[in-house]
């Protein structure tokens, strides 16, 4: 056995990774028992079976030649019948297309020829039978701009041919040839332009004097060109079909839909990506083994949905555990890099990597946070245009910034884009009217899985109270009537027009759109929560539980902080929004419960008179209905410290009838509970309707009781019971 490493291979570029590929494809065809991996720094290896007393010098030669005869065979003899036809006037040449554009002409070129053709243009079998698809490292079918990849491949055979040396560069990056003074080595033959596999270099400057000047290029060995070319030749595509529908689609082996990026006055340029695998020792392969793993790799977010856009690419990669076929996937972005240009040219750009199998952390569960957008197919429908592809770019580079730098923040920042992607295309706008102009109904952000987005935002839930008030808020249940399908929804029923349909357990945008005016928007917070409350109250009207009890409750000491003022209200807004797009009524997300405090020592009487006759509402006594006193509602609505003076004297009336909210028997009596006047400050009346509506838990529903009740033999004036404000 002898081990042959290629340094000349890299993940520095496309067209040097690329050229790892094309190595395989001839040596694995010369050798088929030849296994490959790469090493630590990516430079391809082969082990090759050799008589015992051949040496690797030998060996290394043999393969020189190989790779040389074969290489140059390719070019000259396969590639010769791609290459277009330039028309000619003096010899009465009309102009040919190349035949990789029409199926017709593929079928008609020799088998070994169609099957290289069908590699660079995928036949669609559209209507009329001719249509082809070009693969993405192809772009116009090898015709891209003025540049015509045939022709650059006939001029690379022939360049090569007068430099054969080089081609020791090319796959050890060592050789006859010494560099220069700026570290480019001294080819003897080089090729003016790499197009998107070497990419070209962009420093440029004005003189001032003729024209724009550009640093000289890298030089592309002729060699290098090749090699990238046949590896490019590997990854061929199929037809598959839309997880939403029947039509075909072309697809390209680790080819997915990057960001669209928005040139100005209209005008879009759709990226591409690929992701080029590599694996190590651990797991070496054949060049069989490897064409049959590319041909069956699948990338799911869940068992039902598999991976779109590279953004879902990445995320589904990275949590697939040590029984996937590659360790590393390589990210190149075929960019856009001549802005200036009618149809800009491609580069391929490195963009770092994804390592396969990191299931320990969150960064292993995103797939599965994301799993309900692939399921449902709910990102598919931003491609009725370039400018709904546009809008979704901020969603997909959030999920990369999550694949790379996993944590709390990045998971944030995944929830704020899908947030902002899903409230613009319901509310009224420049991209609802897209939809509506194409006769299409948007459809609303699925349930996401609550459990694994609370692990994955759990060092946030730990460190701040802002967090924790969030998720009370946002995990506010609906109630539903004792007959019929009647009810009010979850809490992001009045924060976006939206409706929960239990049936499904999803949401849906109602037609037509619902009249009262939705004010979630951020402008006012304190306004935002004063209507939700308000507005929850009233569609509650004829149901015998109030819908304010939550999935998730917060500690007494975090509501205490939000009313001393410790808390961002312009950031609990936000997170209220952000936790209620999590799918709380399901059964799962019952499963766990924050520890109570239990302590009631910071928190002022007037909320805790006022939560207490909420408590009763929200979970009513055997044989009860909640209480009907909109006038408390109506007065908190307000803000001022006088109305919610009186909002928390009228609750403490009621109290002070109907009892405490005790879930043990015997109850305490109306008249068990202390009689005072309760005291309101300035700053704090406008905080007490938000933090009404945070769900406390019954340990602390009891505290607060307990803080209220004066038993009988005691009494039960304020005064004698030290209760102020």
């Amino acid at each position: 056995m002898t081990t042959i490493v290629f340094r000349g291979v890299s993940p520095r570029s496309l067209g040097d990774l690329l050229k790892g590929y094309g190595i395989m494809a001839i040596v694995g065809e010369e050798w088929p028992d030849t296994l490959f991996w790469w090493d630590e720094a990516f430079h391809l290896v082969a082990e090759k079976q050799t008589d015992p007393s051949e040496d690797t010098k030998t060996a290394k030669k043999d393969l020189l030649n190989v790779i040389r005869e074969r290489v140059l065979n390719w070019a000259e003899k396969e590639m010769t019948p791609l290459k277009p036809r330039r028309g000619d006037k003096r010899k009465g040449l009309s102009r040919q297309d190349s035949p990789v554009k029409s199926a017709r002409e593929q079928d008609k070129l020799e088998p070994k020829v169609a099957l290289w053709a069908r590699t660079v243009g995928l036949p669609t079998f559209d209507r009329d039978g001719d249509g082809t698809e070009p693969h993405p490292l192809f772009p116009a079918h090898g015709q891209e701009g003025s540049g015509d990849y045939f022709s650059q491949i006939e001029k690379a055979a022939k360049a090569a041919v007068s430099a054969p040396e080089d081609l020791k560069w090319s796959l050890f990056a060592k050789g006859n040839a010494k560099g220069n003074a700026k570290g480019n080595p001294a080819l003897r033959s080089t090729l003016q332009s790499g197009y998107l596999f070497f990419p070209e270099a962009m420093k440029r400057y004005a003189t001032g004097v003729k024209e724009w000047e550009r640093e000289k290029d890298a030089p592309v060995s002729p060699w290098c060109f090749l090699l990238a070319l046949r590896g490019a030749m590997l990854l061929r595509g199929s037809l598959r079909r839309l997880r939403w529908g029947r039509r075909n689609y072309p697809a390209f082996p680790f080819v997915f839909e990057g960001l669209t990026v928005e040139l100005g006055a209209g005008k879009y340029f759709r990226n591409v990506e690929l992701h080029l695998p590599t694996w190590t020792a651990n797991r070496p392969r054949t060049l069989a083994e490897f064409e049959m793993q590319v041909r069956q790799f699948q990338a799911r977010l869940s068992a039902r949905g598999f991976a779109a856009t590279a953004a879902e690419f990445r995320a589904a990669v990275v949590g697939r555990g040590a029984g996937a076929a590659f360790d590393i996937f390589h990210r190149f972005v075929l960019e856009g890099r001549r802005p200036g240009q009618r149809q800009p040219m491609r580069q391929g750009i490195p963009r770092g990597v994804t390592r396969v199998g990191e299931t320990g952390g969150a960064s292993g569960r995103l797939r599965l946070m994301l799993a309900p957008l692939a399921e449902t197919g709910w990102l598919d429908q931003f491609d009725l245009s370039d400018k709904l592809r546009a809008a979704r770019a901020r969603v997909d580079s959030a999920i990369h910034v999550a694949v790379d730098e996993p944590g709390f923040e990045a998971y944030r920042g995944v929830l704020d884009a899908l947030w902002d992607l899903n409230r613009s295309i319901l509310l009224s706008g420049a991209l609802r009217r897209d939809f509506e102009d194409a006769r299409r109904t948007p459809r609303p952000l699925p349930p996401l899985p609550a459990r694994l987005w609370e692990e994955a935002l759990q060092d946030a839930l730990n460190s701040y109270a802002c967090y924790r008030l969030g998720r009370a808020i946002g995990s506010i249940l609906g109630v539903k009537a004792e007959s019929g399908n009647a009810g009010v929804g979850p809490v992001l029923e009045h924060m976006l027009p939206v409706r929960y349909d239990r049936a499904t357990g999803s949401w849906r945008a109602p037609d037509p759109p619902p009249s009262r005016p939705l004010r979630w928007a951020g402008l006012d917070p304190l306004a935002d929560f004063k209507a939700l409350l308000w507005y929850r109250w009233l569609d509650s009207a004829d149901f015998d539980h109030l819908p304010f009890q939550g999935a998730r409750c917060a500690p007494l000491e975090d509501v205490a902080a939000l009313l001393r003022g410790e808390v961002d209200v312009r950031e609990l807004h936000r997170l209220a929004g952000l936790f209620a797009l999590l799918d709380w009524q399901n059964r799962d997300s019952d499963t766990f419960q924050p520890g109570a405090s239990g302590s009631v020592a910071t928190v002022p009487p007037a909320y805790a008179a006022l939560r207490l006759w909420f408590e009763l509402g929200i979970r009513p006594a055997p044989d009860s209905r909640p209480p009907r006193d909109g006038e408390v509602v109506r007065l908190l609505s307000i803000g001022k410290a006088e109305q919610v003076q009186r909002a928390a004297t009228r609750a403490l009336s009621r109290l002070r009838v109907d009892g405490l909210p005790w879930d043990e028997e015997p109850r305490p009596m109306g008249k068990a509970v202390a009689c005072f006047e309760p005291v309101v400050p300035e700053f704090e009346a406008p905080r007490l309707a938000v933090a009404l509506m945070v769900p406390i838990t019954r340990k602390d529903m009891r505290a607060l009781s307990r803080r209220l009740w004066v038993p009988m033999e005691e009494t039960k004036t304020s005064k004698e019971l030290g209760v102020t404000s």
